[in-house]
């Protein structure tokens, strides 16, 4: 007996990664880094009670917030800031199909890893839960030439289900789906990594005397976005008008 049936299958709560390699100029990448590094060590915790820590001075982590597009001039962070928003355009336009023309909010810190003073020991799990997209780039990555080919020892950038289901145990040969434990990345000199702020991800050890790396979080401007205002701001509008309120 033939019984008649319809099937839909629908992706649900998709995440996306983006690797995008940028092939600069020569010297490009190494003034960028050097422009980074001194922003990496201006912005180190100093006083414990400053109200911009993020972190603490436990660890090289800890830093004040702050935007390294703003606080340092160059022509190479005014490239870094036109590569990140070609980027965003391109990730929400394969992910999506969504050609966005508005603008783009940007923030950055900085973080050098150096092995010398022991910091390439990787960073740990967490997300960019008020950030849109993440565009992190590389503009350095030394790794020792007996490095081992792991992703374990090589500073992969890795990416977490956002549901923490975590591994299925039967094969997904859907090429359009990944399943497993997490997805990893390994960055080079170059790479610019692009995901979304709610992601959990996290980086491994590297054996390498040192690794920049320069998270830029992009809000996208849209017509629809939220309009908020602070309570100062609501009541100083209010009050123009005469008394309202209690």
């Amino acid at each position: 007996m033939e019984i008649a049936t319809t099937t839909e299958l629908q992706m649900i709560y998709p995440a996306f990664v983006m690797h995008k390699h940028w092939d600069m100029p020569e010297g490009f990448n190494d003034r960028l880094y050097g422009l980074a590094a001194e922003d990496a060590v201006a912005n180190r915790i100093q006083d414990a009670g400053d109200g911009r820590n993020v972190g603490d001075q436990t660890n090289h982590l800890g830093h004040l917030r702050h935007n390294f597009l703003m606080d340092r001039k160059g022509p190479e962070v005014a490239a870094l800031a036109q590569m990140v928003s070609a980027a965003v355009r391109e990730y929400l336009q394969l992910a999506y199909g969504y050609a966005h023309t508005g603008d783009i909010s940007m923030m950055s810190d900085t973080f050098w890893q150096r092995r010398a003073d022991k910091e390439n020991v990787g960073i740990n799990t967490h997300t960019h839960i008020q950030t849109d997209i993440v565009c992190t780039y590389y503009p350095r990555v030394t790794l020792d030439a007996d490095c081992p080919d792991t992703s374990l020892h090589r500073g992969a950038v890795r990416f977490y289900d956002p549901a923490n289901i975590g591994k299925r145990l039967w094969p997904c040969n859907n090429p359009d789906a990944y399943v497993g434990g997490w997805y990893a990345v390994e960055p080079c000199t170059g790479s610019m990594i692009v995901f979304e702020g709610h992601v959990p991800h996290d980086s491994t050890y590297f054996e390498g005397e040192e690794r920049m790396c320069i998270p830029v979080l992009c809000s996208i401007n849209l017509p629809n976005s939220h309009c908020k205002a602070g309570l100062t701001e609501i009541l100083a509008h209010q009050t123009q008008g005469g008394p309202h309120g209690l």
